[in-house]
């Protein structure tokens, strides 16, 4: 795919949010993703292990970059597009699949060709008393028209 089309996006970990998320009020409840959107393997047992808020622990996880690389072609028309999801970075560093969930978006087709490659995304894990923990991440993916990518506040 041409350079053109693919857009590197930083995803900027607003970990931070989670108090006025809860005080926010939504007009309507985000979609609800199913396990094969989020890549969900419900077969395997989840991990009972204590998840960790970012007030909790000694590092927080550490985002990468990421490239979304089949953008839709109704997402070049839209003017910005944003996501927020909330899911639980394992100690390996690799995300939880089943624990995605989708807070907000503004284009479905953009939550879309984010959440293909958030599934695949690696973070630095967090650490609480020298050990790799889980933590609970909420995360912001935004994209501009013009080629600027918004960060979260």
């Amino acid at each position: 795919m041409a350079a053109q089309t693919q857009l590197l996006v930083m995803l900027v970990s607003s970990l931070a949010i989670t108090e006025r998320l809860a005080a926010q009020a939504y007009d309507a409840a985000p979609r609800r993703l199913s396990a094969e959107e989020r890549a969900c393997d419900t077969t395997r047992q989840q991990s009972t292990d204590t998840v960790y808020a970012f007030d909790q622990v000694d590092e927080q996880v550490k985002p990468v970059y990421l490239t979304i690389q089949d953008m839709p072609l109704r997402v070049r028309e839209v003017l910005t597009g944003r996501s927020l999801f909330r899911f639980v970075v394992e100690p390996s560093g690799d995300i939880n699949r089943c624990t995605i969930e989708l807070v907000e978006e503004n284009d479905p087709a953009w939550t879309t060709a984010v959440l293909k490659e958030l599934r695949r995304a690696r973070y630095r894990p967090a650490r609480r008393d020298g050990q790799t923990v889980r933590q609970r991440v909420y995360q912001i993916f935004t994209y501009n028209e013009d080629g600027r990518f918004l960060h979260g506040r």
